[in-house]
């Protein structure tokens, strides 16, 4: 891949650095970033306070209230509006050295958007149940449809304002598609799903950028003298620790994948985590107490801050750190 694309990108993209008091809270107190399908937001939370009080909440966004989403999505097939396919916030991700949020929703969207003045760069809809995406070193972004059971790879210097849906895409199998994280050490890309964990090499292409198969990588459940056998694991979240490794959960449990070795180590036998990620030591997830959502974090080694980080009648699907993600980026 080529030096100095990401630059590029960010150039095209206009980018500015957020707010002074927001840039200077990040380096002192912890900050947490949720997506609410309650409210169709996604919001930054002071880790330090009480959620129940205003004042916790730091910052807000609604793609609904953007009046760039009152146009038709020109890929839905019953023309909706975009603002139809913004009421269920899932994934979310601090890129671009803490400038802007990646947004996934269930309905079918993936926005870019600068936390400053809550602009959208760009809103692509790949549907299907999109669970995740990933921001990419020249500017593209992949997203995965559990659904839909794919991976759309989506060019985005040639996404057009006016025409919502119908940004060019590459799109390739994935079974069950839930996480995307990008490498920055190995320039390729990962995936989670029905199997496990699938490696793919980015080609940056200008005109056709596409992803092409590697190898898939899943815990073995018995050897045979004809093939592996592998636990069908309906993976969910997939994202970088603090040490170079990624969290996988699925449905029964927690495990640690080493991109050096592509080898798994158990973590944790906590079924069905929607989304996990660490800060300084300290483990935070997302615990369902209704089939996908929570109105809490759960922190497992720290019962304070899983009742302070308590959001009355909020449905809490995935919840990231406000850091930088060393990985990827």
């Amino acid at each position: 891949m080529k030096k100095g694309l990401i630059g590029a990108a960010v150039t095209a993209l206009s980018i500015v650095m957020p707010d002074s008091a927001l840039a200077d809270k990040s380096e002192v107190d912890c900050m947490i970033v949720i997506g609410n399908q309650r409210t169709s937001e996604w919001a930054i939370m002071d880790f330090n306070k009480d959620w129940r009080t205003p004042e916790a909440k730091i910052w807000s966004f609604n793609p609904k209230l953007d009046p760039i989403m009152q146009q038709p999505c020109v890929n839905d097939p019953e023309k909706r509006k975009c603002d139809d396919l913004w009421l269920a916030p899932s994934d979310v991700k601090v890129v671009l050295d803490k400038t802007h949020l990646l947004c996934v929703d269930s309905l079918g969207g993936v926005l870019l958007v600068r936390i400053k003045d809550k602009k959208i760069i760009w809103h692509v809809y790949p549907r299907s149940n999109p669970h995740s995406a990933e921001l990419l070193p020249d500017g593209n972004v992949v997203t995965a449809s559990s659904e839909g059971h794919y991976l759309k790879l989506y060019n985005i210097k040639k996404f057009d304002p006016a025409k919502p849906g119908a940004t060019p895409f590459f799109r390739v199998l994935a079974p069950d598609a839930h996480g995307v994280v990008w490498d920055k050490k190995r320039q390729c890309l990962w995936s989670s799903g029905l199997f496990g964990i699938t490696k793919w090499k980015y080609i940056s292409d200008a005109k056709n950028p596409r992803l092409e198969f590697v190898a898939t990588y899943g815990i073995t459940l018995k050897t045979t003298i004809f093939r592996d056998a592998y636990i069908k694991l309906n993976c969910h979240d997939l994202f970088p620790t603090h040490d170079g490794k990624l969290f996988l959960t699925y449905n029964l449990g927690i495990s640690l994948f080493d991109p050096e070795t592509c080898k798994f180590t158990n973590y944790s036998k906590l079924k069905a985590i929607k989304s996990i990620d660490s800060f300084n030591g300290k483990i935070m997830m997302q615990k369902p107490q209704e089939r996908w959502w929570a109105e809490s974090l759960y922190f497992p080694h720290d019962p304070e801050s899983s009742k302070r980080c308590f959001l009355p009648n909020a449905k809490i699907y995935k919840a990231r750190f406000f850091q930088d993600n060393k990985f990827s980026y």
